[in-house]
């Protein structure tokens, strides 16, 4: 015979169940422009061609390929330039414009480029992205990051560029450091005998980019003044 606590307890677990699974599939943003090769892997599995228009889910990863961009606006208007050869996946995303609004995301590989949006604005705490070991949370607006690979004009490793703004990047491994406008944290794929894991480069990396992904993402971030007649 089931025990009173043992129903509770069974029917706490279904319901974590359900809205756990519930949170996958939940539309995250939409695409605002896509251009080249541009996918969609759902967490189920299935995979399709991203256009213009096209809903973002959390659990989606994006995969771009060699002529591939997209630039996706989340529903608290944070946007993701996701660059050619690489692959983000929406790891969480909740926006009801209370304390619990979260927004996680994964840099798979190649490289991405975040504006933050209303959820970072009321609790940059709750606004998190990953490239590898390395964790960034935002304290500031406009950030890139990008897993660089050997034989590339910078030197491979993860990378976190801040264009505004401040991050505090931290390692699996424990470090941690708090990385201004206008420099990067970094550390290396391959460290060598004695070198600092996680270091803050002043110099602009080389896999730092602008295309019209770039200048649209500035219209759409940009405040309108409004017209004087």
């Amino acid at each position: 015979m089931i025990k009173r606590n043992q129903i509770i307890t069974l029917a706490v677990t279904f319901a974590g169940l359900f809205f756990g699974h519930a949170a996958l599939g939940q539309q995250a943003g939409k695409v605002v422009r896509a251009k080249g090769e541009v996918v969609v892997i759902s967490a189920a599995g299935g995979s399709q061609a991203l256009e213009k228009g096209s809903s973002v889910s959390v659990g989606d990863s994006v995969k771009t390929g060699g002529n591939g961009q997209a630039l996706i606006q989340m529903k608290d208007k944070s946007r993701l330039i996701i660059r050619k050869n690489s692959e983000v996946k929406i790891e969480a995303f909740e926006y009801k414009k209370k304390d619990t609004d979260k927004a996680e995301t994964s840099l798979i590989s190649g490289a991405l480029r975040a504006v933050s949006g209303n959820i970072a604005k009321k609790n940059p705490a709750s606004v998190k992205y990953s490239a590898g070991t390395a964790t960034i949370g935002i304290r500031g607006t406009d950030i890139d990051v990008a897993i660089i690979g050997d034989g590339q004009q910078d030197r491979a490793g993860v990378y976190n560029y801040v264009r505004k703004g401040s991050t505090q990047m931290a390692l699996a491994s424990g470090e941690t450091s708090l990385v201004e406008e206008e420099t990067a944290g970094f550390t290396p794929k391959d460290p060598k005998p004695g070198e600092p894991l996680l270091q803050i480069l002043r110099d602009r990396p080389a896999f730092l980019e602008s295309s019209g992904f770039d200048t649209l993402i500035q219209q759409l971030t940009a405040p309108r003044v409004p017209m004087i007649r």
